[in-house]
């Protein structure tokens, strides 16, 4: 009896301690367990999310399929392609160290919910079934650095919320019926690499990309009209399919400065350069040797112009010499008659 005694005092006193995870609520943080497991109903509970359960769960204790967790916390979820259906759920929010959210390639369906985690770095909900409109709330997601929410059936126009999301380098809307001018708050997003708006309804123009840090930039199939802006042509650019402006573009408005894209064309043709450093057309070095050039040029001038000048003394001189020994050469002359005149 004292033995069985000791062994549920012992126990009690692991429970206590933290050390059996079991004992309690489980290693998962509870907003983020019971997040996930809204998410397992919302998803119509599929036999496919192995370890998943709507209740009583613990994602960062136990395995479960596409889970990842730091500690207690839930950081990642990728479901890519596994014919998930129904809706992502309504309780997202609860999970703020959220890095990763990935369920592209699915059968998800509905309005994109507005709660989403706002902390996320990367999220993608491409392949799906999602109508209604790009929700405002990305706004607050300023860690945000990729974004997919293409091959859906999303529409409307987009909402000028981009401005705060200044780190994001992909955005790829493509292949939706998203409508009307692109929104100004483009603009700000300085650190954007590749962006995809392809197969849309877009209109109006695209100067609001001008001077933006692309690589990429896919336009085509839209109602784009208005001129390419020059800073555009040197990137990887697909834009067929369009009414583009024939002819040449208006000059800008007096006053307005002249349109930059931070030395990206002169980066563009340093990496585009041929193996072995075979560009002619860099700037730099078009400028050095040019440098040199008029410096010989004038150096040489300088030296004819001298040597010119000293040649030319020569021959005056010599000249001067000339017409003054001729001058005396008649005047001997002419008093020698007379003296052979004189003597006879």
């Amino acid at each position: 009896m004292k033995w069985r005694k000791g062994l549920v005092l012992a126990l009690f006193t692991v429970c206590i301690l933290g050390f059996k995870p079991r004992c309690s609520d489980g290693a998962t943080d509870q907003g983020d367990a019971s997040a996930l497991g809204v998410m397992f109903s919302s998803l119509n509970s599929p036999q496919q999310l192995t370890g998943w359960t709507a209740n009583n769960g613990d994602p960062c204790g136990q395995p479960w399929k596409g889970v990842t967790c730091s500690g207690q916390r839930v950081t990642e979820i990728k479901l890519s392609n596994l014919g998930l259906s129904g809706s992502m759920g309504y309780s997202l929010q609860s999970l703020t160290s959220l890095k990763e959210l990935d369920l592209s390639h699915n059968n998800l369906a509905g309005d994109i919910p507005y709660n989403i985690p706002l902390n996320l770095t990367r999220f993608n909900l491409a392949y799906n079934q999602f109508t209604g409109s790009v929700p405002y709330s990305i706004n607050q997601m300023h860690s945000l650095q990729y974004l997919n929410l293409s091959h859906n059936q999303l529409q409307y126009q987009l909402n000028d919320m981009f401005g705060p999301l200044s780190s994001l380098s992909t955005l790829d809307l493509s292949f939706n019926s998203l409508t009307d001018a692109l929104p100004q708050s483009f603009k700000n997003l300085t650190s954007l690499k590749s962006m995809y708006l392809q197969n849309n309804q877009f209109t109006g123009t695209i100067d609001v990309l001008a001077n933006l840090p692309l690589d990429n930039l896919y336009v085509s199939n839209n109602h784009f009209t208005g001129w390419i802006p020059d800073q555009l042509k040197s990137i990887d650019l697909q834009s067929d399919g369009n009414s583009w402006s024939s002819g040449p573009a208006p000059p800008p408005p007096p006053g307005t400065p002249p349109a930059t894209r931070n030395n990206r064309k002169h980066e563009s043709n340093s990496n585009n350069s041929p193996p072995g450093g075979g560009s002619s057309s860099s700037p730099s070095r078009s400028s050095s040797k040019s440098g040199i050039g008029g410096g010989g040029i004038a150096g040489i001038v300088i030296s004819i112009l001298i040597v010119g000048a000293i040649l030319a003394f020569f021959l005056v001189k010599r000249r001067s010499r000339r017409s003054s020994s001729d001058v005396e050469k008649p005047d001997n002359q002419s008093f020698a008659p007379l003296a052979s005149k004189e003597v006879q």
